[in-house]
């Protein structure tokens, strides 16, 4: 290009872009909601589902296929599937690393993964630092089962009060979670259902989720995973109840052991008829 051209080009060039630099700064992130996508992949999101059943992880991987983690925010460490350490791309289970950029975390995991369904547990005892970037993308599977944290505390040996007032601060966290999936922004396929309701009729969400899963498989289910025991559960929502919390989240649970998940649905599989 001839020099007076070449300089007449850059004039042009500034002018156009005075004042106007940020518009055409190429950066790691665009703007909130600019993006061609949230995410690379779809994946899945699992809340409760390991406090009601016994080896969740190890049966879900048995019927999709699929790559299934523990709890990737967890407070002690990030658990990868099979336990490593490490995952693909040298993401760290280092709890520090992850909270430094959390969405950043799991940004990277699914950009990494790309080709292979990943699915994770979330609890309201996780970093909740990704709820609302969760609920806007679009490529996010979320299913929950509320008060499945309850379970949890049912089975620690720890004091009544420490008892009470965890469970009032984990029902606080997943109301704050569950109003975010409410928001007219949610983009996320989402599927809620409380404790009572699920464990009534475990096996019709179970095959949807599979479904979506593993869409090509069509397979049909013949057993769900082992429910956890829930002997004595309902009166320990009593005695939640008696010392002035509420477990709203939960469901109706019968108190008497004849009720519907009393003694009778010790843990134990679920047959499709």
């Amino acid at each position: 290009m001839p020099p007076k051209i070449d300089r007449l080009f850059a004039k042009a060039v500034e002018r156009r872009t005075k004042g106007r630099a940020g518009l055409y700064m190429h950066s790691r992130h665009p703007n909130h909601d600019w993006e061609n996508g949230v995410t690379a992949a779809p994946y899945s999101v699992f809340a409760g589902f390991g406090d009601v059943f016994e080896n969740w992880e190890k049966w879900l991987v048995k019927s999709t296929g699929a790559r299934v983690h523990g709890h990737l925010y967890a407070p002690d460490r990030v658990h990868f599937a099979q336990g490593e350490t490490s995952f693909m791309g040298g993401l760290s289970d280092s709890a520090a690393a992850r909270d430094y950029r959390p969405l950043d975390f799991l940004t990277n995991l699914l950009w990494n993964t790309r080709g292979e369904r990943q699915c994770f547990q979330f609890g309201a005892a996780d970093n909740q630092a990704i709820t609302h970037f969760l609920a806007r993308d679009p490529n996010a599977q979320i299913s929950m089962i509320t008060g499945g944290w309850a379970l949890s505390l049912f089975k620690s040996n720890r004091d009544f009060a420490d008892i009470r007032r965890e469970a009032a601060r984990l029902q606080k966290i997943e109301t704050d979670f569950t109003a975010v999936l409410r928001l007219p922004m949610v983009k996320a396929r989402v599927r809620v259902w409380n404790l009572a309701e699920f464990v009534e009729n475990p096996i019709e969400p179970l095959q949807a989720i599979v479904d979506e899963i593993s869409p090509r498989a069509m397979r049909r289910l013949t057993e769900a995973p082992i429910m956890t025991d829930l002997t004595g559960f309902g009166q320990f929502l009593q005695a939640l109840r008696n010392q002035g919390m509420q477990p709203t989240l939960v469901g109706d649970f019968p108190v008497s052991e004849n009720g519907i998940f009393g003694a009778k649905n010790r843990a134990r599989p679920y047959l499709v008829q």
